[in-house]
């Protein structure tokens, strides 16, 4: 005891010393919640409390051609909620045995990150839309879990209260750990993750429609953009002509949302299909999980030498063999052709205060009836079996379900991914894991053939994935080499460089977990095989695209780069650049080769250059709209008296909007036939928000080895382009 007594003595000012940190830091945990409670209460406005009980949108991608295996989004630096480790202690209680709120509201933070890197360019999402969305999806999600957790029945209203009030603490947290981050013009690029974009309503997207239908291969190039404005939708087909031929907007039907349509592939079946290449699946709202089918019907005629086009959106009639409408929790769905029929494949993973169901299943459902005049149907399949409950089924929600597609492009697995969640040993079910301890750095994956498939073929696996390595998609690789699930990163070092707005001083990487030919699981650690690009930065802001051609075995890469980046501004001013008239256009082709038993990589890469005359596009019957808009902006109106002034100011502040344009456009990769040449790769670029002045190129792929076709469709404002192989299998 005198022991004792003499060590506190000795040692009595440190000892108090640690008991007033103590203290201080209780006290700063006690302040730093109700500083974040206060603050959220006093910023953000309150929240409407819809009556619906779904969940908030996973995000999802649209293949833009038959082509498309993937499009990376994400600008390489992972999906997360940029709460501060520390922040996230200190603000936030966080419940005994539970998660941490970076992972319990993944779904609404995932959507918001993809939205401040895109949403600008693609939808025309302001930073207060996304942070509108990012409060909107979290308090969704509060009511999701706290519906799926409760034991006892809850006071409705007090549970509403409690979820707005976290809402916006995510919101704030969120906002804090982001700060700056939003990317505007200057820095923004098309990506479409958006399944339900109720928010926009002024946004352009291309398509590549089957070679099949094209009704002019000499003049057609293949691309239909459609413009989606105030829930009507004008087409606009791209051409080798001089303008485009245009259709007249049509309203959306049935009041529905608006969507972008998604290819198909109906054309690909022989005619079997009763469908079009391009359909929509389109819903009313979240007060109701019905999804509808919406054909995009396409006709063309020819007068006098011009062809006319008609877009037509009938609404689908549930008569004869159709079934135009589905129900099923909507937050992930997928159109699908599975054993040449259409379905909708839906992710169920409702857990709300009405419901005590604890699965979550993959369902499969038809939008055709049978011979007997029934419905199709094929079977639903829970992930941890039918008897095996689910928890946390919130944790599903935050990836999009990829599909998996043989070599003869039929669907066979679906893919899904969940962060926090634990497998058993052998794969055998998926086990409660209410803390997600090692969330960020690895992902469950249940891999469920499609079909009429048994119940119990499904596979659950770990993968080392990280936040950082997100998005995920699925790539076919040669054909007898099976699938491979691939991710965008740049190493840790490089990650920081890049998050503090500094350039990286490598190239990314690409993290590949390869299927193995017998269907086992991957080898949970990924290869990382560094981007085969001359230049570490700039290549992975404009989606990366994985493409496969009918004229060789391996899959494409394209990696797209709008440069230099003069027209940036530098220290919040604009430079002054009235001299500069020209404009890069970089893209990177390259082959992903892979072998039985041996490391994937790249060769016979390519570098196509193309130099876009800035001052010839303003001379461009198509710029007089931009023109315009321009002048507007610096005046407030237009005549033709000031653009007869023509100061070098002017001109610079429109040579300024068109690169940045560019910047912001979509790139389109597809295949078109030519009769001389046969198949051959078109690269197109559908230039924002004014999609008539777009344009494709043309390569040859023979065996491996890529011919730059020159085409008269080029329009006159790109001054040359070339194309050259990069030495090395970088």
């Amino acid at each position: 005891m005198q022991k004792i007594k003499n060590f506190i003595h000795a040692y009595r000012w440190i000892i108090i010393s640690i008991g007033l940190l103590v203290i201080l830091l209780m006290l700063a945990v006690i302040a730093g919640r109700l500083f974040t409670g206060m603050a959220a209460e006093k910023v953000y406005p309150v929240l409407a409390q819809p009556e619906e009980t779904e969940a908030p949108s996973t995000f999802t991608t649209y293949p833009s051609s038959a082509a498309t295996e993937a499009i990376i989004g994400g600008q390489g630096t992972g999906l997360n909620c940029s709460i501060p480790t520390m922040m996230e202690k200190i603000a936030f209680k966080r419940e005994k045995d539970g998660s941490n709120i970076s992972l319990r509201f993944r779904q609404a933070c995932v959507m918001h990150d993809l939205c401040y890197r895109h949403g600008y360019a693609t939808y025309g999402y302001s930073q207060a839309d996304c942070d509108t969305q990012l409060q909107r999806s979290a308090y969704r999600l509060c009511r999701q879990i706290h519906g799926q957790s409760s034991d006892k029945p809850l006071n409705p209203l007090s549970m509403y209260t409690a979820c707005e009030h976290e809402a916006k603490e995510v919101l704030l947290g969120v906002t804090l750990g982001g700060a700056g981050s939003f990317h505007s013009r200057r820095s923004s690029t098309f990506f479409e993750y958006d399944p339900q974009p109720s928010m926009a309503d002024n946004y352009v997207v291309g398509r590549a429609v089957p070679e099949g239908i094209v009704t002019d291969p000499g003049n057609d190039l293949g691309i239909r953009s459609f413009y989606f404005w105030r829930n009507t939708v004008k087409m606009r087909v791209l051409s080798a002509k001089p303008g485009t031929a245009s259709a007249s907007a049509v309203p959306f039907p049935n009041a529905l949302v608006a969507t972008p349509p998604v290819v198909t592939g109906a054309a690909e079946s022989n005619g079997r299909l009763p469908l079009p290449p391009l359909i929509s699946l389109a819903r009313n709202s979240f007060s109701e999980t019905s999804v509808h089918l919406i054909p995009f019907e396409i006709t063309s005629q020819n007068s006098a030498g011009k062809t006319r086009y008609t877009l037509a959106l009938t609404p689908c009639m549930a008569t004869g063999r159709y079934v135009c409408e589905r129900d099923a929790d909507a937050s992930v769905n997928k159109f699908s052709i599975i054993e040449n029929k259409p379905f909708l494949l839906a992710l169920t993973h409702r857990g709300v205060l009405s419901s005590n169901k604890t699965s979550v299943e993959i369902e499969q459902k038809s939008f055709l009836k049978n011979n007997a005049g029934s419905e199709d149907a094929m079977p639903d399949y829970a992930l941890n079996g039918p008897l095996t409950a689910v928890h946390n089924q919130y944790r599903f929600l935050p990836h999009d379900m990829l599909l998996e597609r043989d070599f003869s492009n039929k669907v066979t697995h679906a893919w899904t991914f969940a962060r926090g969640v634990q497998v058993s040993p052998g794969g055998k079910q998926f086990i409660r894991d209410n803390s997600g301890k090692d969330y960020s750095i690895r992902v469950a994956v249940a891999r469920q053939p499609l079909g009429n498939n048994p119940a119990n073929a499904i596979q659950r696996f770990s993968l080392s994935a990280r936040e950082t390595d997100e998005p995920l998609s699925l790539i076919r690789l040669g054909k007898k080499e099976g699938t491979a699930l691939v991710g965008l990163a740049w190493s840790a070092e490089d990650l920081k460089r890049v998050e503090g707005g500094h350039p990286a001083e490598n190239p990314p990487l690409i993290k590949i977990w390869r299927v193995p030919l017998n269907g086992s699981a991957p080898d949970p650690t990924p290869q990382a095989l560094s981007v085969p690009v001359p230049l570490p930065n700039g290549y992975i802001s404009v989606p990366p695209i994985v493409a496969r051609l009918s004229t060789q075995d391996p899959a494409l890469m394209v990696l797209t780069r709008v440069g230099p980046d003069i027209w940036q501004s530098q220290k919040g001013q604009e430079t002054n650049l009235a001299t500069s008239k020209t404009l890069a256009v970089d893209f990177i082709i390259t082959s992903l080769i892979s072998q039985v038993g041996k490391p994937i990589y790249f060769a016979n890469n390519y570098q196509l250059r193309c130099e876009i005359g800035l001052d010839k596009q303003l001379q461009s019957p198509d710029a007089s709209s931009i023109k315009q808009r321009a002048y507007r902006t610096i005046y407030g109106r237009y005549n033709q008296t000031l653009e007869a002034k023509n100061p070098a100011d002017q001109i610079n502040h429109i040579k300024s909007d068109l690169a940045q344009r560019w910047r912001m456009s979509q790139v389109i990769v597809s295949e078109r036939k030519l009769e001389k040449e046969g198949a051959v790769m078109a690269l197109s670029m559908v230039f924002n928000g004014f999609p008539a002045m777009s344009f494709q190129l043309l390569l040859k792929s023979d065996n491996g080895r890529l011919r730059y076709i020159h085409s008269d469709a080029e329009p006159r404002f790109i001054n040359f382009c070339y194309l050259k192989a990069l030495q090395g299998n970088l």
